[in-house]
């Protein structure tokens, strides 16, 4: 059976992205026919890493140096948001686990949501489109400052490394790691990624698309919300995605993109 399986039809594109003392030029292939962003995910991953690697490289050509590293798990205790794609990906990441993993896991996720209602933020986390402004970052500090290390933190590092939400590669600090567990904006500096792609698959979820509230999902309350919500967007084809996913990423005066041949954003 295995003789008569088709090979996926692929297209490649060229991507060139550029910021202050970095530049990225890469290609990306993705399938020609009917895609869903969920199938995305693999390439926006990779391409993530591209872009941090290059804004890094740049970064430490100035004279700084990134300060992240295995075993640093300060930053695993933040509020994460995640695109509705990236929660039902986590959903299915959590569900692929062998049986006593995944008790384990779901466990831990159940602990947080716990501790998250004694102490008052869980149904402000669950509902972001009511948050006033400035209240992000309240909720990210009370948060911080529970001390709820991700489900998914072990020995102080990513025990899903490789399949980790787009907001957690684009986290990058140039001060001491020493400094992450007592955060303040004298002692942490944040490298500033000025795309998001995490956004950026947000915004294929805005209703109507036009809107300006982008709609997120705390990584902590992923696993539920997805089980809540398990509807996905239908398949489209694959370029068009592709040329939707750079619109999102270049919007609001982010660095231009080259894809498909022809400038985006």
């Amino acid at each position: 059976m295995a003789d008569n399986i088709q090979p996926v039809e692929t297209v490649a594109a060229r991507v060139e992205l550029a910021g202050p003392g970095w530049q990225l030029r890469t290609e990306i292939s993705v399938p020609k026919g009917p895609t869903t962003v969920a199938e995305l995910l693999p390439m926006t991953h990779s391409f993530t890493d591209a872009m941090v690697g290059a804004i890094g490289k740049g970064i430490e050509e100035q004279g700084e140096k990134i300060s992240c590293k295995k075993g640093c798990g300060a930053c695993c205790r933040q509020l994460v948001p995640v695109a509705e794609v990236e929660a039902r990906h986590i959903r299915d990441v959590v569900d692929a686990l062998p049986e006593e993993r995944r008790t384990e896991i779901e466990a831990r996720f159940a602990r947080a949501r716990q501790i998250l209602a004694a102490k008052g933020l869980l149904d402000r986390l669950l509902r972001p489109e009511g948050w006033d402004d400035g209240e992000g970052r309240v909720l990210g500090m009370r948060y911080f400052e529970a001390g709820i290390p991700c489900p998914f933190l072990e020995e102080e590092s990513c025990s899903i490394y490789a399949e980790r939400p787009n907001a957690c590669r684009e986290y990058l600090v140039t001060s001491p790691a020493e400094n992450c567990s007592r955060p303040t904006a004298d002692t942490v500096r944040v490298a500033k990624v000025p795309i998001k792609m995490w956004t950026a698959l947000a915004r294929f979820d805005r209703v109507p698309p036009a809107q300006r509230f982008i709609r997120w999902v705390p990584l902590i309350t992923a696993p539920e919300w997805a089980r809540a919500h398990p509807g996905e967007p239908s398949a489209r084809p694959g370029p068009e995605l592709v040329r939707e996913l750079f619109e999102h990423l270049t919007e609001r005066g982010h660095p231009r993109a080259q894809t498909w041949g022809g400038p985006v954003g």
